[in-house]
């Protein structure tokens, strides 16, 4: 896990905003939005541990990265993004994985 999302997911903890070179969490109150080069790539609620992701049209090394160390924070290392083909897909535990399109949100 890079540096910064290592400080991305220490803001989570820690219930605060961040902001660092290309990634900005902004706390809510009762949720976070993650956003990558101003594109909003995910939403944790914290109380339920749910977490929204997307990679806003940009599949990139990048986001793919950032999204990781959300769904292992959220998930632990059982779930995650993968690549096959060109084609991302959600592996979540006792599930099916999921491919991720551009611009659909789904749910870790």
């Amino acid at each position: 896990m890079r540096q910064i999302e290592r400080q991305m997911i220490q803001s989570l903890v820690n219930d605060e905003s961040f902001k660092k070179d290309n990634t900005k969490v902004v706390y809510n109150n009762t949720y976070f939005d993650i956003y990558l080069h101003d594109h909003k790539i995910a939403v944790y609620y914290p109380n339920s541990m749910k977490l929204h992701v997307n990679n806003c049209g940009w599949a990139t090394r990048t986001t793919k990265s950032r999204l990781n160390a959300l769904i292992q924070f959220v998930e632990g290392g059982l779930s995650g993004i993968y690549q096959k083909r060109g084609q991302w897909y959600l592996k979540r535990p006792n599930q099916n994985d999921v491919a991720m399109n551009d611009n659909t949100w789904l749910t870790v």
